[in-house]
């Protein structure tokens, strides 16, 4: 999420590390994504594309722009090992934003 104008409010930075990572976690299907791979990266199995799309009724193009709001928000990491893209949860971006929530 880009703000156009400055504003200067208490813990601004946190405030907005709070709001683009509830934006990317506005839609349901970004937050059953950060489930799966989260449940998926417990177990210490790397997923990729292919595993999305077998795994959620979607077109690959559909998932990869959810994939790439997570990635903005720094929700996800991807390791690229030659054509492949492997997603991990980004556990301490989901941590700052818990504490954040929390600080409120």
């Amino acid at each position: 999420m880009k703000v156009k104008k400055a504003f200067n409010i208490e813990g601004s930075e946190e405030a907005m590390m709070v709001a683009e990572v509830a934006d990317a976690l506005s839609h349901p299907l970004r937050v059953a994504l950060v489930h799966y791979v989260s449940k998926k990266n417990r177990v210490r199995n790397d997923v990729c594309n292919k595993d999305l799309v077998e795994h959620f009724p979607y077109s690959q193009s559909s998932l990869s722009q959810h994939v790439k709001k997570l990635r903005e928000a720094n929700i996800f990491q991807v390791e690229y090992v030659d054509k492949f893209s492997f997603y991990s949860v980004n556990k301490k971006t989901l941590k700052e934003f818990r504490n954040a929530l929390s600080a409120f």
